[in-house]
């Protein structure tokens, strides 16, 4: 997935919450106006939170991170904004 793509064709309600489970999805291009990269992008597209990861992560405990994570939801966690 490209910040291009998210960019043209992606348009979010305001205030969703995007996870973004995999490895360094918090990398981008660093330009004078800061990074430029996924999470930015689907800010961009309406986003008001954005989960990433700044490092490698595993398969395993990824999943069951985001298991925990949308159990908590469910139960009524609210996303800090």
């Amino acid at each position: 997935l490209k910040s291009e793509k998210v960019q043209d064709r992606v348009r979010l309600a305001t205030g969703s919450t995007v996870v973004l489970s995999a490895c360094n999805t918090a990398r981008g291009e660093v330009r004078g106006e800061g990074v430029l990269g996924l999470s930015r992008a689907f800010m961009g597209a309406g986003a008001g939170a954005v989960v990433v990861s700044l490092w490698s992560v595993d398969d395993r405990s990824t999943g069951l991170l985001m298991q925990s994570m949308y159990a908590a939801l469910l139960r009524g966690l609210a996303v800090p904004r």
